[in-house]
């Protein structure tokens, strides 16, 4: 029995990694826009005793949030780095699989 294999475009790989890691900085930036935008509102919910239970409700949900998607994009731009270093590691595997044949007469 045999396998059929599989096939690896390197260019269309790193094309993917690229893109990928602008996706992730772009939603970086994005969020942090928003993060800023949100902060300029202050403190709608007022400063009597429910609203400093809203507020302090908020800040802290907020923060977490922001922290999570943070980390997400932050990992994103970080897989489309690693699928541009997978690119460029079978460019060079194929690279030096074409000389070897080559050297063989091929």
């Amino acid at each position: 029995m045999s396998s059929p294999g599989f096939h690896v475009d390197p260019q269309a790989l790193g094309v993917s990694g690229a893109s990928l890691e602008r996706v992730g900085t772009e939603f970086a930036t994005a969020l942090r826009a928003f993060q800023s935008e949100l902060a300029g509102f202050g403190a709608p919910w007022g400063s009597d005793e429910i609203g400093s239970l809203i507020g302090a409700a908020h800040e802290e949900v907020a923060s977490w949030a922001f922290e999570c998607f943070s980390a997400a994009a932050s990992e994103v731009a970080a897989a489309g780095v690693d699928l541009g270093g997978m690119a460029a590691g079978y460019r060079e595997v194929e690279e030096q699989i074409r000389g070897a044949f080559e050297a063989f007469g091929g």
